[in-house]
């Protein structure tokens, strides 16, 4: 979210000095980014039937940045791809976050784990939103743009990096474990 925030701020500096467009084309950047996230979206369920929640949140991380850098040319086909890629990767890694809180998370904590992954989500958004209005206030918007995909790419890394093992759930009695005394969890 901190990486689309940071695009989203460089998007009218984009569309008056980099494509040389009026305010108005910002409705069809969004139009395009829009019909990706639908394409997307509406993927999102098969795909997880296929591969790893992990694998999905970091081709939605790579295809944001991918989008985000495209951004930063000063070509209209190559900016509306680029936003295109936007749309289509930036609902992935967030459905992946969701899908993983409702599958991980035991039935009676659900509530209170959701809301905080929500808030620890989308928190740093308004962050992001001030730091990428002083970044465009100062800076060239395709630094801006190139700060945003390298967050994104810098999370993916990380996520790819740090694959999550399961631990291996305790063996019941057996030739080396002797069976749990009674009360045993309470002590322990």
């Amino acid at each position: 979210m901190t990486a689309s925030s940071l695009s989203s701020t460089a998007t009218y500096a984009l569309l008056d000095i980099g494509l040389h467009r009026p305010a108005a084309f910002a409705g069809v950047l969004g139009s395009v980014q829009a019909l990706g996230s639908v394409v997307s979206g509406l993927t999102a369920g098969a795909l997880l039937r296929r591969v790893p929640v992990r694998a999905l949140s970091v081709a939605g991380l790579t295809l944001f940045a991918l989008g985000a850098l495209a951004r930063t040319t000063g070509s209209v086909p190559v900016v509306l791809g680029g936003s295109l890629l936007v749309g289509l990767g930036l609902p992935w890694p967030l459905i992946g976050a969701m899908t993983t809180v409702q599958k991980e998370t035991p039935g009676e904590l659900l509530g209170r784990v959701a809301a905080t992954a929500s808030t620890l989500v989308f928190a740093p958004t308004g962050l992001a939103l001030l730091a990428g209005t002083a970044m465009v206030a100062v800076l060239d918007h395709r630094v801006q743009l190139l700060a945003a995909g390298a967050v994104a790419l810098g999370a993916a890394a990380l996520l790819a990096a740090t694959g999550r093992t399961r631990a291996a759930p305790p063996a019941g009695p057996g030739p080396d474990r002797p069976p749990r005394e009674a009360g045993a969890a309470e002590k322990g």
